[in-house]
């Protein structure tokens, strides 16, 4: 009697159908019972597989040439009747019992609907080679044209995968000789990748990445990818800096990099020490100094309005108002018009020989900070602040 049928796949069971109390079955079929034997066969592409019990299947290392266990196997969903063939060869029987295939898309419907899905033991081999020539033999190419098979690759690719890269490179080779089969998965991976959304789905992926390249490697990859972009997409690149950059000057993207920055100097406080001390050590190296100096120069050639107005602008803000402050009790001694003003008062009194002490004073009014002196706090013998 047939149990299952597909347009590949048929299922028909001898044993135990058709009776109503156990005294009703004879004594003979009482047998195959007991050991798990239903009398079933599986038809593939018409050719039959009588299907393995384990009572028998415990015991086949026994007969095997390595001592191991070499089955052939088929995974068939009851309800939408897509199947899976494949091969197990594994040294213990715990082992084969917890197998339940490796193909990819056979694992994503498997672990989707694991409860849909019925295991078949069909063939036994006596090593792995046999199993190998075995499985070539029931997976072909005309089986791969039926939509309801779920293995992607003919059988009797390798009895086992030395590592993963071996098994990501077989699978890239058989993509690259049948991109008609993958065209649809590709595409719309492809769609997701560039919507810039991060799925569940490219989050695993960004971590897998992660975890088996180094960052320079990773860099390395994504210097080539966007040097790629540019030369061969000049156009969509420059709209996507463009687009880039609005996004980054919106106040919801600055407010979301000022908290994760907060965050950061809060949590790393002596990481951030250092990375300033850094940055400010650079900032004022003659390598810096001169290029903020060249690069000023050809501003002021290119744009000379604009260059007054900010001279203009800087002038006004050196005639703020100052305070000198005792140093002791922080009284308010003078107030000056403008730095200048103070500067030419220090040389009247001789506390100074030029008006160039103005940079003194407006370094202490502004707290600027001097690698390896710190922030300045007095400046000839006196305290000083905006008087605004």
């Amino acid at each position: 009697m047939e149990v299952f049928t597909s347009e590949k796949i048929r299922i028909t069971q001898k044993y135990g159908l058709g009776f109503k109390a156990i005294g009703e079955i004879p004594f003979e079929e009482m047998q195959h019972l007991m050991m798990g034997d239903l009398g079933q066969t599986i038809y593939i592409n018409d050719i039959p597989y009588e299907v393995l019990t384990p009572s028998y299947m415990v015991r086949e290392n026994l007969k095997t040439e390595d001592g191991k266990y070499h089955f052939i196997y088929i995974q068939i969903n009851i309800e939408t009747c897509e199947y899976y063939i494949g091969k197990v060869n594994r040294e213990r029987w715990s082992s084969i019992k917890k197998y339940q295939g490796s193909g990819l898309k056979f694992v994503n419907k498997y672990n989707k609907h694991k409860e849909q899905f019925v295991r078949y033991y069909i063939l036994s081999c006596m090593n792995g080679k046999e199993s190998e020539e075995a499985e070539a033999r029931i997976v072909t190419e005309d089986l791969l044209q039926d939509p309801f098979c779920l293995n992607l690759v003919c059988g009797g690719g390798g009895t086992t995968h030395h590592s993963t890269e071996e098994r990501n490179q077989k699978i890239r080779e058989y993509m690259i000789a049948h991109p008609e089969r993958y065209q649809k998965m590709i595409e719309r991976s492809k769609e997701l990748f560039q919507s810039g959304k991060m799925t569940h789905s490219l989050q695993l992926r960004s971590e897998r990445i992660k975890q088996t390249m180094s960052d320079d490697k990773y860099r390395e990859m994504m210097s080539k990818r966007i040097k790629n972009w540019m030369e061969n997409n000049p156009e969509a690149y420059a709209k996507a800096r463009e687009n880039n950059k609005l996004a980054m000057q919106s106040e919801e993207s600055k407010s979301k990099r000022n908290a994760s920055l907060k965050k950061w100097r809060t949590e790393n406080a002596e990481q951030y020490q250092i990375y300033k001390d850094k940055l400010i050590e650079a900032q004022h190296s003659p390598e810096a100094e001169k290029k903020r100096s060249d690069s000023l120069k050809e501003y002021h050639r290119k744009h000379p309005e604009a260059a007054k107005k900010r001279s203009a602008a800087s002038r006004a803000k050196c005639s703020k108002p100052v305070n000198m402050l005792d140093l002791q009790t922080g009284e308010v001694l003078m107030t000056f018009k403008s730095q200048q003003a103070a500067a030419e008062w220090l040389v009247s009194v001789g506390k100074a020989k030029n008006t160039n002490c103005k940079t003194s004073i407006s370094d202490v009014c502004i707290k600027r900070y001097t690698p390896g002196h710190g922030v300045k706090k007095t400046a000839y013998g006196y305290k000083w602040e905006f008087a605004q």
